[in-house]
This record gives structure tokens, sequence and C-alpha cells, in this order.
């Protein structure tokens, strides 16, 4: 009796547990997939790729995953965690695994979702991901990609730090061009003896001079010598007797044989205007005037011929000629000067020409500066016979030289008669403007034009249409317009 109740009884115990065991069974490893958001434990979630099946689970159990290269999350400071979002390269959804989750969850734990940093992808992270873009007007989907991380990001108030290759490059500092206007200037002066006179041109920047040019002209034997344009014409009637005015430049031969069999020169007057010019050249005003004024003439001379080999007796007078016409030149306004960049002021180059410009009553000297075939900067002037009454020669127009003027008259430059000039100008040819004016207006309308471009415009005009032209932009009113551009046109080739 007791046998069959025991039996009866085992029966039942039995029957309980094969109805009670599987479905606590199915409890213990069900997993809970309502969102972490409602407060639910924090079940660590199982759900895995296939290709890596779960690991045994015990307390102390950790997740390994291979590590992405480019995941990152770094510590700005207690609160705050930099992330870029470019290092989540990949769409993430369920059943995916690895760092880039565990980055996924740690924002979604930012925003009050309690997940486990597992980096495993699964239900629970899968119903954070659905929840936070159904609260953000996103497709809910479940899967991570750019858009839904480019609202998870600031949302969870992290700092997008970008990748160092996405870094915009620094930009480079913007060097601005240093510029400076370029001036010239010209003086007459006596800086060799009192046979002749030196015409002196300097073109400045600043206080530097960046060119110059010296001339000589002197009363030579008409026979070797060859003179100034204009010397078989009405100038040359004025001349003494078997003389001509010329510059020794253009006569270097005949003036250098001189120099050799008269003073035992052993350089030629063109290679000692060279070395004179070249030391000159990228020195100030105030530092030439501080050594014109430390040093005597020949002082002077043996530290211009030990630097550049020039033998001239008057290197210190020269030096002054050229000192005077760049003090000219700084003095000029700013207004219409080419400005010129510091790095090409090397790059210049003066040029000077005797020209017949204007009828057969004087000669011109033009001088050209130019950068490549630009023009940069230029000045010209006339030279003629005026009335000693009235008119101031050039310099040693008292001493010898002036014994071959004609009686009564000097030669003299039309710039530095200007008044005088001006008036003849007014009262005989009926001219609104002074020499001054006009010189100056042909010269602003030949800065910044090319050699090719002015010449162009010379060849395929007459000499009324230039004249006219210019005078429309300038306000220039001589006659001889046309002669002018021409002759400061040669001056810069000669440059070039």
């Amino acid at each position: 009796m007791y046998r069959a109740k025991f039996l009866v009884f085992s029966l039942i115990i039995a029957l309980i547990f094969s109805v009670v065991a599987p479905v606590q069974g199915v409890k213990f490893f069900k997993v809970d997939a309502v969102s972490a958001a409602t407060g639910s434990g924090n079940t660590t979630e199982q759900n895995q790729t296939p290709a890596q099946p779960a690991q045994p689970k015990t307390q102390t159990q950790t997740t390994t995953t291979e590590k992405p290269a480019e995941t990152k999350v770094t510590t700005t400071s207690a609160t705050t965690t930099a992330v870029t979002v470019k290092e989540i390269k990949r769409l993430l959804a369920l059943h995916s695994y690895g760092e880039d989750v565990k980055l996924l969850q740690t924002m979604l734990n930012k925003l009050g979702y309690k997940l486990k940093v597992d980096g495993i992808f699964g239900p629970k992270t899968l119903a954070a991901v659905q929840d936070f873009q159904k609260k953000n007007n996103l497709k809910v989907d479940g899967i991570v990609g750019p858009k839904t991380l480019a609202k998870l990001v600031p949302a969870a108030g992290l700092v997008v730090a970008a990748k160092p290759e996405q870094q915009k490059p620094a930009e480079k500092p913007v060097v601005k061009e240093e510029t400076v206007a370029v001036k010239i200037g010209k003086v007459d002066y006596a800086a060799h003896g009192t046979k002749c006179f030196t015409v002196a041109i300097a073109a400045v920047a600043g206080d530097k001079i960046v060119a110059a040019y010296i001339d000589d002209y002197q009363f030579m034997p008409a026979n070797v010598a060859k003179g100034v344009p204009n010397s078989g014409a009405d100038f040359g009637k004025n001349y003494p007797q078997g003389y001509v005015l010329g510059s020794k430049l253009t006569n270097a031969d005949y003036y250098s044989n001189n120099m050799k069999t008269k003073g035992g020169a052993t350089r030629t007057v063109n290679e000692n205007f060279s070395g004179i010019i070249n030391y000159v050249k990228g020195k100030t005003i105030a530092e030439l005037e501080a050594q014109l004024a430390e040093k005597n003439k020949e002082e002077m001379k043996e530290a211009v011929d030990a630097v550049t080999g020039a033998t001239l007796e008057d290197t210190h007078g020269y030096i002054t000629a050229i000192v005077e016409a760049a003090k000219v030149a700084k003095a000029a306004s700013d207004e219409k000067a080419i400005k010129v960049n510091v790095k090409d002021l090397p790059n210049l180059k003066i040029g000077k020409v005797d020209y017949a410009a204007h009828g057969t009553k004087c000669f011109t000297l033009a001088s050209a500066v130019v950068l490549g075939d630009k023009i940069v900067a230029a000045v010209f002037d006339d030279y003629q016979f005026m009335p000693a009454a009235s008119a101031k020669g050039v310099p040693n127009s008292d001493q010898e030289f002036g014994k071959n003027y004609p009686q009564g008259y000097v030669l003299a430059s039309k710039l530095t008669n200007a008044d005088y000039y001006s008036n003849n100008m007014k009262t005989k040819g009926g001219a609104t403007r002074t020499v001054v004016e006009n010189f100056t207006s042909i010269v602003d309308y030949v800065k910044g034009k090319s050699i090719v471009e002015l010449s162009s415009q010379l060849s395929g005009s007459t000499k009324e249409e230039v004249k006219e032209h210019v005078d429309a932009i300038t306000g220039a009113t001589l006659e001889d317009t046309y002669g002018y551009i021409a002759a400061i046109v040669e001056a810069a080739k000669v440059a070039k």
C-alpha cells in the first residue's frame, strides 16, 4: 500500500518537473526585447553574429572583439567626450559587434539609455536606437548610419572631433607683396672740371637709389666727334667754328683715347661711369651724403676705385651729381608714380638717348626706367640756346664751356628756364599750359605702358593723331608730343 502510494507520488512529482523545467529553461535563456529606456534590467545582450559565437557567461565575463583601427573615444575633460562621427565607418545594425558598437552604446547611455557597453548590438541596443530615431523624426529602421549619427552625436552632448586627415589644412599665411613708388629725377651739374657740364639721372624707391645715369656734354672737334641731334641744323649754327657739342658716351672711343694719351687712364669712360653707377645703386641718399661729407675727392676716388675699379679724378663730383638727382626724384609726388614690387627693384634698368624731338633749334635728352618691357619712370628735357639776359645757362656756362657760346646766348634747359620758355610759348604760340605741365603730362601718359604698346601707337598714327589722343587724355598741348614719346621709347629700348 505504502509502496503504491510512493509510486503514485513519484509519478506526480516527475510529471510536474517535466512540465515546469522546460518552461523555466526557456524563461532563463529568453532575451527581454523591451527597450532599455523603459527601465528594465541591465541584462547582457547575447545576440551575436553567427561568425562570432556567444562566449560562456561568468560574473567577470568581458567580450573581446577585433578593434577597428579608426574607432576612438577620447576624454577632453571630466564630463565631455570627443567623438569623430566618421570613426564609425560602417552601418551598425542588429548583430553588429565591435568597438564602434561600444561607441554607439556610450553615446546612447549619455541620453539615458541604460545599456551595457559590451560592443554587442543586441535587441536592447536595437530598441534604444529605434526609440532615438522615433524621437528625432528619423526613419525608424534600427540601422545606425550617417543621418542617425549626425543627430546622435550633438544630442549626446559630445564634441565632434575631426579626424586628422579630414582637418582643414592650415591656410598659408597671406604674404602681402611690398610695393614702393619708383620716381626719377634729373639735374645738370658741374661734376668734372670747367670744360663740360654733367647730366645726372637717378631713380629712387623711397630713399634708395635703384638706377642711375651720368654723361658729360662738351664741345669736341667736328672732324672726330659726333654732335648731338640737330648739330647739322639750326641748333648747330651756334657752335664755334670747327666744333660740335657732343656727349662723352656717344663719343666714348674718341674721349677714352684722349683720357689714355693725355692722362694715362687705364679704363674707358664707359667703364668709369659704369663703375660709379654700380657703386651708388642700392645705397641711400643719406648714406652717400655721409660718405661725401667725410671724404675728400681723393679719398672718395680711392674708395670707389677699390670697389669698382673706377679711376676718374672727379668721382666725388659725379656721385654728388647723382645724389642731387636722387633728391629731386624723392621730392616728386607719389600720386602718379608706378609702384614696383620690392623684390623687382634689382631688375630695373635705365636708358638715355639724345633725340631730335622738337624742331631743329634744340636737342632732347630723354631717359626711361624699365622693368621688363614696361616703362616705370621717365624724364626728358630740351636744351636750346637762349638769350643770356633772360635765361640761366647750364653749369659752367660762365667758365671755359661757356666761351664757346654765340655772343649774348647761353645753352639752357627748358625745364630750368620754365617760366621764361612758357611765356614764350604763350606769347608766340598761344599755349595755354606751361612747358612743365606739358612735359609732365607726356611722362604720365607713357608710364605703365609697354615699349611694344607705345611703338605700335606711334607706327599706326600720324603726329597729329598722337597729339590729339594724348591731349584728350592728359591735356598736353605740345605740337611735338609724337616726337617726345618717340624719344622716351628709344630710351626705354636702350634700357631694355
